[in-house]
Parts: structure tokens; C-alpha cells; sequence
């Protein structure tokens, strides 16, 4: 449970309360657009609990004030994570290649400034001018990775985090299934842990957190009512039975640094 507030209002945020706030906007989203099948898939509750999850990893090495970037947005379900726990204390910034009117409703809830890109990789802002940047679903889909990141260092203020999200792990059996069973839906470029934190290295970010991304133990331990011991049996079980090596997605998060 997390409260935040300003003078005049005051809010208690819960993980129910950020379930039913997602559902509730691919539910108007999906209202205006009801054939989007981006937007079915991703706005099952299962997904927005995953979601949640990956945010409250990822919370915690973010500023307690400042400017965020959400870095190719898309209907931005991040911007709206960051705007209902954190309300006014963050200035958030969005960007992607797409009319942000594609996605009004999370757009609006997020009340962030979304600005569309016209470069695959330049970025409309000044140098230094960010705290934070989060990247979900995204270093994996532009032209070149390298290049990108170094124009996130370039935004980025020195210390300031980036969050790398649902990056396509190599050794996913999904993938496999994807691109040699049904030869479609996968994606052109993989990673492998020790790989993505060199490549962060490389562009001037120190990797402070790199996992495996399903939490499929935690998931197993809520659902057998066992949550309160959920941290500790977790990170057991992923060393007893790695399972989630094979069957995830990557996170990280990266540090700027001004030496190494």
C-alpha cells in the first residue's frame, strides 16, 4: 500500500487499485477500438498483474522527484503505473513513432507529454534533462540498439536510471517455438543476460539489477497463500528449479556513469 497526496486530496494506492485502473482503460481503450488484438492480449488481468509486478521491481531505484521518460510508450500503461503511485511528484515525458491519439485513453490518464519521433533513433530533448527513462517492450524493435542507448545516455542526467523491460531472452523456449514451429510472431533480435549487461556497459550504463522476468515463483507462492513469505521462498526456488530461465523475458536497470 503506497499514499500520496497534495493539499485538497489525498489517495491510498493498492495493487487492486492499479489492477482495476488498468482494466478499466484497455476496457474504454478497447471500447473505441474493440478489434486492436495488442490490446486484448495485453489487457488480461494476468498481464496487468505481471506488469504490476515488474513496476514495483523497478519503483524503487526510480527518483523520488524529477523527469521520467517513458521511451516508446505506446499506449503507455507505464506512464499510467508511474502517474497513479507516484501522482504529481514525477514530471512525466512519453514518445514513440505513433499519433499518441491511437491510445487517448491511457494518454489522458497518464497526463504526461507525449511528443511523436520522426528519427529512428535522434530524441527531441536536451542533454542531461532526464532522471529517469523507462523502456518496456522497446530496445529489442529499433534499427540499432547501440545507438539508441547512446542517445538515452545523452538525455539522461549523470546517475540517472534507465529501465529495460520484457527484452527477448535467447534462451526462451517461446521464441524457439515462435520463430522455428510457426515461423512468425518472434522477434529478429534476442539477448542473454550477461550479453544486455554488456552492451549497457558499453553505451556508459552500469547494470545495478539484471533478472529473469515472469515471476512465475512468486505468482505460484501468492496463489498458494503464501505471499507474505514470497521474497525469500522466491529467490530459493529460482535457484532449486531455474525454470524461469527458459520461459522469460529480461529486465534491467542501468546506472549512467560518467567513468567506469
Amino acid at each position: 500500500m503506497h499514499e500520496h497526496g497534495s493539499a485538497g486530496s489525498h489517495v491510498v494506492v493498492t495493487d487492486r487499485f492499479l489492477q482495476d485502473s488498468l482494466e478499466d482503460l484497455y476496457a474504454q481503450q478497447l471500447a473505441l477500438d474493440p478489434d486492436n488484438a495488442y490490446l486484448v492480449e495485453h489487457g488480461s488481468p494476468a498481464w496487468i498483474a505481471n506488469q504490476i509486478r515488474t513496476f514495483h521491481w523497478y519503483r524503487e531505484y526510480l527518483p523520488s522527484g524529477g523527469n521520467v521518460l517513458d521511451w516508446g510508450c505506446n499506449h503507455a500503461p507505464d506512464c499510467c503505473l508511474l502517474r497513479a503511485w507516484f501522482g504529481d511528484r514525477l514530471t512525466l515525458y512519453s514518445c514513440d513513432l505513433i499519433d499518441h491519439h491511437s491510445y487517448e485513453v491511457f494518454h489522458r490518464f497518464a497526463a504526461s507529454s507525449y511528443t511523436k519521433l520522426e528519427d529512428s533513433v535522434l530524441l527531441p530533448y536536451p542533454p542531461k534533462f532526464f532522471d529517469a527513462v523507462i523502456s518496456s517492450g522497446v530496445l529489442e524493435h529499433v534499427a540499432m540498439d547501440y545507438e539508441s542507448l547512446k542517445e538515452l545516455y545523452r538525455v539522461l542526467k549523470p546517475g540517472g536510471v534507465l529501465v529495460i523491460s520484457y527484452l527477448p531472452n535467447w534462451l526462451s523456449y517461446k521464441e524457439f517455438v515462435r520463430r522455428v514451429a510457426r515461423q512468425r510472431d518472434f522477434h529478429r533480435r534476442l539477448y542473454g543476460k550477461g550479453e544486455a549487461k554488456q552492451l549497457l556497459k558499453r553505451c556508459g550504463f552500469y547494470p545495478i539489477s539484471a533478472r529473469y522476468h515472469t515471476f512465475v515463483w512468486e505468482r505460484w507462492l501468492e496463489r498458494c497463500g503464501l505471499g507474505r513469505w514470497e521474497p525469500e521462498l522466491a529467490r530459493l526456488l529460482a535457484q532449486l528449479l531455474p525454470i524461469h530461465v527458459f520461459s522469460s523475458t529480461l529486465c534491467l536497470v542501468g546506472q549512467k556513469m560518467t567513468t567506469m
